[in-house]
């Protein structure tokens, strides 16, 4: 097939998507939580549910093993501009740019995450009572030699998360509730659980200490997940997959907003099959058993949680900044070469006391719905 042929069929493939996409409507914007209304109205647009929560009505004891926050303390977004398959071709030579906008949270230390962390999952635990589940109160576990050898077994926090394509720039700190310590393999990674894995085969991982302790306490043990975070950025450089046309515009935009999202599973002691081996006692949950209720929107939070907000782009990033702030557009010129980039920063500064009762009312309202969702199912 010739060169001319093949950019026909790709044009018109292109074409067809495009139409596709036209017809199809603009997407919608998510929806926003109301603080005025209430969670029983609200649950089933920011709460969704696995098909595990069929085993809910065999809830009844349940032991909190595990409550995790994670705050956002750093966020990023990138675009750039670059030809496609179908763009101008020629002599002409590009210049393309590069658009890279920065947030950062200050004003918060470690102390005062750990102490949102602790006052989030005390309200949870509390909200589990309140919601007719048989509560183990943590005293119980603090004192219980499996729940000590659990902690034991994982690693300690604040733990710096890495999340997949957030870019080297971008920063999460997650927390445990005091006395606890950070297990799940979602956040450790899998070095981590490599090592779990040896640990395994002499039943001492933190999953089979999880497991017996659920079986020594006749509960269904719950692991609370949590993120909190304070800026939403999109980028015209995400998702575009395939480049069939010019992209002639690199944008980024950002705005400040606490929000709130998680999940809560719910390991049903039901699903328990334990066994004795090497003179331990070792169990293990089922596939099926684990209800999980979790974010299908985050709960954005609409108030103001800080006391300024500050550009602080350097000297260098203005230096190297030829284009303007947050946006820039290019032109393919014959003969030039070369780049451009825009590097804008901002700086969140806020208050730890009014930080900490905004993200503990935006906890507060997604466990509520979470529960509310449970509940209905029980």
């Amino acid at each position: 097939m010739s060169k001319t042929i093949l950019r026909r069929h790709l044009y018109v493939a292109a074409l067809s998507s495009l139409m596709l996409a036209a017809c199809a409507g603009a997407p919608k914007a998510p929806p926003k939580y109301d603080s005025a209304s209430t969670p029983e109205a609200q649950a089933a647009t920011f709460i969704g549910t696995n098909k595990d929560v069929k085993r809910m009505p065999s809830v009844s004891k349940v032991a909190v093993l595990s409550c995790n926050v994670m705050f956002a303390h750093a966020a990023s977004a990138h675009a750039g501009t670059g030809s496609g398959i179908l763009g101008d071709v020629g002599n002409s030579t590009r210049v393309e740019a590069k658009v890279s906008v920065f947030y950062t949270l200050v004003g918060l230390t470690d102390a005062d995450y750990q102490r949102m962390t602790d006052q989030i999952c005390a309200n949870a635990e509390q909200r589990l009572a309140g919601s007719g589940f048989d509560l183990v109160p943590r005293a119980t576990l603090m004192a219980n030699e499996k729940y000590q050898a659990l902690q034991a077994a994982g690693r300690e926090t604040p733990f710096e998360y890495k999340a997949p394509g957030a870019g080297k720039s971008s920063r999460y700190m997650v927390y445990t509730v005091t006395g606890g310590s950070l297990y799940d393999p979602r956040y450790i990674g899998s070095m981590s659980g490599i090592g779990q894995a040896f640990k395994a085969a002499k039943g001492t991982s933190a999953d089979q200490i999880a497991t017996a302790l659920m079986d020594q306490l006749g509960a269904t043990g719950v692991n609370i997940n949590l993120l909190v975070d304070f800026a939403e950025l999109q980028s015209s450089g995400h998702g575009r997959g395939i480049q069939l046309a010019d992209t002639n515009k690199a944008e980024v935009g950002g705005e400040v907003g606490l929000s709130v999202s998680g999940d809560i599973a719910f390991r049903v002691n039901e699903g328990l099959k334990c066994w004795d081996r090497f003179g331990n006692r070792e169990c293990m949950v089922e596939n099926g058993y684990t209800p999980t209720l979790a974010s299908t929107n985050p709960v954005l939070m609409n108030e103001q949680f800080y006391r300024q907000v500050s550009d602080t782009t350097t000297t260098g990033d203005k230096a190297v900044a030829v284009l303007t702030k947050g946006l820039a557009v290019l032109s393919a010129m014959g003969g030039v070469k070369g780049s451009s980039q825009s590097t804008t920063r901002y700086e969140v500064e806020v208050e730890p006391a009014q930080f900490g009762d905004v993200a503990s009312r935006g906890a507060q309202s997604f466990i509520d719905m979470a529960l509310i969702t449970a509940k209905s199912h029980r």
